[in-house]
Order: C-alpha cells, then structure tokens, then sequence
C-alpha cells in the first residue's frame, strides 16, 4: 500500500523562501543599497551564512518528521477501516448464510404445519363423516333393529335347545352393543351424554328403593365384575376355560394364558349401561395387544395384565402391557381425538379408541391415567438348603445395561443375562429374599421329572424374575434370569354405585371427591 503524507511542509517551505529571498537581496546592487553596508557586512559573514542554512535543513527536518508521523497514523486508520469494512462483509456473510438456513427451516416448518393440518382436517372429515354415516345408520335403522331384537327375543321364549338359546342370546346382546355405540357416536358430546344416562339411573334406584313394587322398564345398575368378564371373551384364546369359569359366583375371578393374565375382585356396582365399560375394556386392551403381540416385546412371563380392585370409593381398572414406554412430549395427546401412535407400516391408527374411553370414563365422573412402566435394578439373597443340610447362600445383584434391559453383575464385574450355579448335593428347598426386605419366599415343591421352574411371587401380574431348577441324582443347577417388564399401565378409577348414592357425593365442595391419579384428567367439568 502506498505511503501518502498529508500535511503540508509550511515550516521547510517558508524557510527556505527567506532564505532565498536574502540571497537575492544580497546579490542585487539596488539590494545591498537598501540594507545599508552595515547590515549587509554582518550578514555576509560565513557562520551567519551557516546558521541560516543550519535553520532551513532543521526547518526540512521537521517538516519531514511531522509528514512522516502523520502518514504512519494515517495509514493505521486506513488499515482499521479495511479491516472493519472486511469485518462487515464476513458479517453480512454469516447474517446471509443464516437467513438461507432459517428461511430453509421456516419452509419446511410450513410444510410440516402444513402437513399436520391437512392430517388433523382429514381425521377430522373422517370422524365427520363417520359420524354423519352413524346418525344415518341409526336413523334409517331403528325399524330394521326392533324387527330383529323382536325376533330374537320370542326365539329366546320358544326355543328350548340351549345352544340355540345361548346363541340366540349372544345375537341380540351384539345388536344391543352396535346400538349403544351408534348412540355414542352420534351424540356431540359423550361425556355429558353418559353423565346424563347415569342421573336417571340414580333416579330409577332411588324410586326403586322408596317403593319396591314398582316395576322398572330397565335395571339401572350392573355388576363391575361381570361386565368386565364379558368383555372378555373375543380377548382369550383358551375359549373352554374361560367359558367354564365365567359363570362361577367367585369373589375373585382369575384367569390366565399365554397372553393375558386376568384378577378381577368383586368391586360392586356401577350405573347405566354395561356396554359403556365393555367398550373401554375392549379399546384398553385392543391398545394393549397391539404392543404386547409385537416380537421384540413379548415375553414368555411378562404379560398383557387385567386387574379390578376397590380402592375407597373407586372401581380401579388396571391394564398393563409390556412394549414400549409413551413418551412425555405426546402423554398430553393420546386421549385427543385423531390422534394415534399406532401409524406404522400395516396398520393405520384412527385415533378413536383412548378419545372414547376419556369421554366415557369423564362422564362417569372418574379418571384415566397412565404410568411408564420401567425396569429397576435389585438385589436378592438365593439361599439353597440340601438334604444333607448343607446350606449354600448366593447372591444375585440386577443391574440394568445400557439398553435398559435388566441383567446380571457376576463377582468380576462382568454383566450376564442370568446368573447360574450349582449345587453338588440334592436339594431340599429354596429360599429367595430381596434385599433390604423382610419377606422370604419359600419354593420346596419341585417337578418330580427334574426340571422346576418358579417365578417371582412378589409380582404376580409382572413377575421381576424367574428361576429354573435342574436336579440331577447327586447335584443341581440354578439358572436366576431377571426379566424385563418395560411397558405401560393405564389406571380407569370410577365411582361405584354405592359411593355416588352416599349424601355427599354430590357435594362438589368437598375436597374429597378429588378423583385420585393424574390432574390431567380432571377436566370434568371442561367437558360440560
């Protein structure tokens, strides 16, 4: 870059001017004339001469040095600028290349809002439409329906075969059911709709009680336990067992197969229609077959759990399937209508099922709430005691890997899906303690053909572990394998019949009837 000096050299310039211009004078007759000999004889000595010659360069010097700085500081200036002006453009730069990545992000979160939209508007028409073709069935069917509930209910009175009778029976309870849900998805708001069925039931009791001779047109109350049981039937696959178990006056209903193991206590009852309940268990465990049937998820002892217990004043539903854990940015979604995490390859969610048990379980004024099941580690004390009574003590330490699922840590720190060792004595029985716990659970019943195997008793529904035992004629081996229980639990807490009909259960300032279980759920009264 070019050195450029700004300042003019007034100090050299004028200087040397003066000195000039005595020059001249001193050369010029007509000069020497007008300085007089005096002056012109002073001025014409040598170190007069000197000196002023001394003062021009000195002068020069000066100058030069002031033109020199001034450049210097001139050019550092100008340096600065170039480089605030680059500064500038790397900075429009980068404010251009971000505009383009966000203006490319704000497209595609268009076409992504855009998508949804369209989604939630086709859902919507579908649910619309659904709706229209429900209200249409339901208008022009009403005729069809009483002709053929007609029918079979005088086929019912005049046939006398049983088979044809239990037939018979199960044909007008179908058509009783595709009633009732034509009438909940035809009506604008379900949960209203229901709340409204079960105050007239409670009125219908209520007369019932003041006078008993009154004959009533229907009964306002069902059996929890029962309900439930018939919602069952198109969920088993031992049809034989639980045919012959599903008329038995039990307190405590079990049932169990490969896929579904079932506990249902004797809870009371509930109002209204008993198609209301059979078609949240059937949306419940249609969501939790679907999950617990996938490969990478089913597992020979965990499995697909149904409980009914009383808790206070509650009907506590409880339906646990292994599979994968609902994640919390869509736990607030699951219940709202379209929406459905079932869209995989195959097979296409239509976002119905938990948007109808939500509405359904709101208008029997009770709660729906979810827990993510996930896998813990424990530790358990095995102790085997011999026939000779050699007693072997062994501990097993569970641990969950990197992939949650629950394995093994041996002595060397290494990491085992099972824990196995031996046993060089016959054995007696076995005792398994877990840790930091007071209870002992003793197995001392063993398969006469060797080979036993026992499952955690402390966790029925979703046993933590289970345990082989292979006897020998001098010797045994002990296989312990944790198992992995990771899914999902939905909890359906209603009011019985015997609660709602207490003085105070209306009373909607009482603290009490806060239903337990999630705050998500208590929107009753948004529904209204």
């Amino acid at each position: 870059m070019d050195k450029t000096i700004i300042k003019f050299p007034w100090f050299g310039v004028t200087s040397s001017l003066a000195f000039i211009l005595l020059l001249m004078v001193m050369t010029d007759p007509h000069g020497t004339e007008w300085l007089g000999g005096m002056y012109f004889n002073e001025l014409n000595q040598a170190w007069l001469k000197t000196l002023l010659l001394l003062l021009v360069v000195f002068a020069f010097a000066l100058d030069f040095i002031r033109c020199k700085k001034a450049g210097k500081d001139f050019d550092e200036r100008l340096q600065s600028r170039e480089e605030q002006i680059d500064e500038l453009f790397k900075s429009k730069y980068a404010l251009q290349n971000k505009a383009h990545r966000y203006s490319g992000h704000a497209d595609k979160l268009k076409l992504f809002i855009s998508d949804k939209l369209l989604e939630y508007i086709e859902y919507d028409e579908k649910f619309l439409h659904f709706k229209n073709i429900a209200s249409e069935v339901r208008h022009n069917g009403v005729i069809s329906y009483d002709k053929v509930t007609s029918i079979l209910k005088e086929l019912l009175l005049t046939t006398d075969n049983e088979e044809d009778r239990v037939a018979y029976q199960k044909a007008l309870n179908s058509m009783v059911y595709l009633w009732d849900l034509l009438d909940l998805s035809t009506t604008d708001n379900i949960a209203l709709y229901i709340a409204n069925k079960l105050y007239e039931c409670e009125e219908l009791y209520y007369r019932k009680v003041l006078d008993s001779s009154q004959e009533a047109p229907f009964s306002p109350s069902f059996s929890v336990k029962d309900t439930i049981i018939k919602s069952l039937e198109g969920f088993v696959r031992e049809q034989q067992a639980y045919f012959d178990t599903i008329n038995t006056n039990l307190d405590i209903y079990t049932y169990s197969d490969d896929q579904i193991q079932v506990k249902l206590e004797n809870v009371g009852e509930f109002f209204g229609n008993e198609n209301y309940i059979i078609l949240i268990m059937e949306n419940l465990l249609n969501n939790a077959l679907y999950y617990a049937d996938q490969k990478k998820y089913k597992n020979q002892y965990v499995k697909l759990s149904l409980t009914l217990t009383a808790e206070g004043q509650y009907a506590v539903i409880r339906v646990y399937n292994p599979g994968p854990l609902i994640p919390d940015d869509v736990k607030d979604r699951i219940y709202q209508l379209g929406y459905s995490s079932k869209r995989t390859k195959g097979h296409q969610g239509k976002g119905l099922g938990l948007y109808f048990v939500k509405q359904i379980v709101s208008g029997y004024e009770g709660s729906i709430d979810f827990s993510n099941i996930n896998n813990q580690e424990h530790k358990y004390i095995i102790r085997v005691e011999c026939e000779t009574g050699t007693v072997v003590n062994q501990i097993v330490e569970v641990v969950i890997n990197p992939n949650g699922k629950p394995s093994c840590k041996t002595d060397d720190e290494a990491i085992n899906k099972l824990y196995r060792f031996k046993v060089n004595e016959p054995i007696k029985r076995i005792e398994v303690s877990p840790y930091n716990s007071n209870e002992t659970y003793i197995f001392s019943e063993m398969n006469p053909s060797g080979e036993t195997t026992f499952l955690d008793p402390e966790h029925e529904a979703r046993p933590n572990w289970h345990m082989d035992v292979r006897e020998k004629s001098r010797s045994a081996e002990i296989t312990f394998k944790p198992l992995d229980t990771l899914g999902v639990e939905f909890v359906v807490r209603i009011p019985t019949a015997a609660s709602r009909m207490e003085t105070d259960y209306h009373d909607y300032d009482n603290k009490e009837l806060s239903t337990p279980g999630s705050s998500d759920d208590d929107d009753y009264e948004d529904d209204y």
